[in-house]
C-alpha cells in the first residue's frame, strides 16, 4: 500500500470513529430546572421559585422565593414531595408568612429533569 492510499483512507477512518456511538449532543430544550410562580394572593403579589432537577429524590430543600413586595419566603418542599414531583404528580404548597398566605403548585415540565 502506498503512503498516498493511507492518507486518503485516514479522514474515512476518523469520520467511522467520531460517528460510531458516544455520547450525543444534549437537548437544547432540556432545562436542568424549572420556576414555579405563587397564585396572586389577597395583596396582590406574587412569587417565584427555582426548583433544581438534581434536588429530585433527594432530601428535603429549603427554597427561598423571589422578592415582591419587599420581602421574600421560604419554602419547604419535602423528599416525599420532591420524590413524587420526578414521578409527574402535582405537589401544593400553601405558606402562610409575614401576615400573609401564598400557594405554589409544583409541577415539572416535560421538558425538564
Amino acid at each position: 500500500m502506498r503512503r498516498r492510499d493511507v492518507m486518503l483512507g485516514v479522514p474515512a477512518v476518523l469520520w467511522a470513529v467520531a460517528c460510531g456511538g458516544g455520547d450525543s449532543e444534549p437537548d437544547a430544550n432540556f432545562q436542568t430546572s424549572f420556576q414555579v410562580e405563587s397564585e396572586t394572593n389577597t395583596s396582590g403579589h406574587r412569587h417565584t421559585m427555582t426548583v433544581v432537577c438534581a434536588d429530585i429524590g433527594g432530601s428535603d430543600v429549603r427554597y427561598t422565593t423571589s422578592e415582591s413586595a419587599d420581602h421574600v419566603h421560604m419554602v419547604t418542599v419535602t423528599a416525599a414531595e420532591l420524590t413524587m414531583l420526578g414521578g409527574g404528580a402535582t405537589v401544593t404548597k400553601t405558606i402562610t408568612d409575614q401576615g400573609h398566605t401564598h400557594t405554589w403548585i409544583l409541577m415539572k415540565p416535560s421538558t425538564a429533569c
